[in-house]
């Protein structure tokens, strides 16, 4: 008996058992002698009853059957077979005069066949090699799918816990943030908007009465989206009270500009500390109720706040570098007389995405918006459709303060 050739030894590789129905002796012998130099292991039966009691799914990797048996047709071995093992692969072998059968066989599930009379091995090789490779390619992608919903499912997982995470933050998040709209003594009142791109935001506003004359706000945008983004926020909200505990701030008129930069410098200190490449924009602003003066800083702005007044709005002038790239920023705090009547808004530069044209083109519109909506905040964000996108591209954040004449 000569060596199987190479390719074909490693085409049957793990294929180690083969049952072979056949009860024509003369060709049986010389299926036997190909299938055993293909590195099979023969089981030889002669009859449909034999293999039907004989197969086992879990042994054989291949049936070979004669369509013409002494007790059953060929095509019905072929049917119970399949009705045990959908996937074990059957040959068929025929006369060449039964074109017919081996067209029925082909119909209810056979990989193969073969013609008798047999005259060259190869024909027998090429058959059942084909065979093994198709039923290996058939395993390693049933392997490859299984693989691959495993992964899907674990990947599933994780997104549903991301998301968990996520709303949990987002939660949180909302509970740092102040009530919208909220009134404070001498008529004055501050609201917001705040709708993050993703489930967290970048963006991030306070507010809050201190003593009774003043009114401290801000409103910060951190770079970048998402959960790194809205962590600093936190730190800042943290940064922040923090300061609070260890000293009066916003309580004593001739401290106020002091108390502004130093805020300022305490989170750009922080920003730069972290090392996590994060660098923010801020508006900072106090107003004194009874001195109608306003306050303010502005760090890395754009756009710049807007005041709304009689004679329409303006944007506020100010310069100073964004917080988390500079040790020292430039920051200069100025000061603002108030009329009676009179509309703070500042936005991220989120809102700025929402609008077409360039930065110039992009603020000049922004500014008109604001004059037309007199400093609302609904009416401001109804124009902007900040409420009705169906995405944003970045996070959007509108803070707006107003103080009209209280009545006596």
């Amino acid at each position: 008996m000569t060596d199987a050739p190479a390719d074909a030894a490693e085409s049957v590789s793990e294929r180690h058992c083969l049952l072979l129905i056949d009860p024509d002796q003369p060709c049986c012998g010389q299926l036997q002698n190909s299938l055993s130099r293909l590195g099979y292991t023969v089981t030889l039966v002669h009859c449909g009853l034999d293999a039907i009691a004989t197969f086992d799914p879990d042994k054989f990797e291949l049936v070979i059957t004669d369509l013409h048996l002494p007790d059953m047709g060929g095509l019905e071995v072929l049917r119970k077979v399949k009705g045990l093992s959908a996937e074990t692969p059957v040959v068929v072998v025929a006369s060449d005069s039964a074109v017919n059968d081996v067209v029925q066989a082909l119909r209810l599930g056979a990989s193969d066949y073969l013609l008798k009379p047999i005259a060259d091995d190869g024909v027998i090789d090429h058959a059942v090699t084909r065979v093994a490779e198709s039923r290996k390619l058939t395993q390693q992608n049933r392997a490859y799918r299984e693989e691959l919903e495993d992964r899907n499912r674990e990947m599933q997982e994780h997104i549903e816990l991301l998301q968990r995470d996520h709303e949990a933050g987002r939660q949180l998040q909302q509970h740092l943030l102040p009530r919208s709209p909220y009134q404070y003594p001498a008529g004055i009142e501050a609201a917001y908007r705040l709708q993050p791109s993703l489930y967290l935001s970048g963006d991030f506003v306070d507010y809050g009465l201190f003593g009774e004359r003043f009114v401290a706000f801000y409103l910060v945008d951190v770079s970048g989206h998402g959960v790194s983004s809205a962590l600093i926020t936190a730190l800042i909200k943290h940064s922040v009270m923090h300061l609070l505990r260890e000293r009066p701030l916003f309580s004593q008129l001739d401290t106020i500009d002091h108390d502004i930069t130093a805020v300022l410098e305490m989170i750009n200190a922080e920003l730069v500390a972290t090392n996590l490449d994060k660098h923010a924009s801020m508006f900072v602003g106090v107003v004194d109720s009874r001195a109608r003066q306003l306050h303010y800083a502005v760090a890395g702005q754009v756009p710049m706040p807007a005041l709304v007044t009689e004679e329409g709005a303006h944007w506020l002038p100010g310069k100073g570098r964004p917080l988390g790239l500079f040790h020292r920023g430039g920051w200069e705090v100025r000061h603002l007389a108030l009329p009676a009547c009179w509309r703070l808004v500042t936005c991220s530069d989120g809102v700025l995405e929402l609008l077409q044209g360039n930065l110039l083109e992009k603020e000049e519109m922004l500014l008109k918006m604001i004059n037309a909506s007199r400093g609302d905040l609904n009416s401001l964000c109804a124009a902007l459709k900040v409420d009705t996108a169906e995405s944003l591209p970045d996070d959007i954040a509108i803070l707006t303060m107003r103080q009209d004449p209280v009545a006596d």
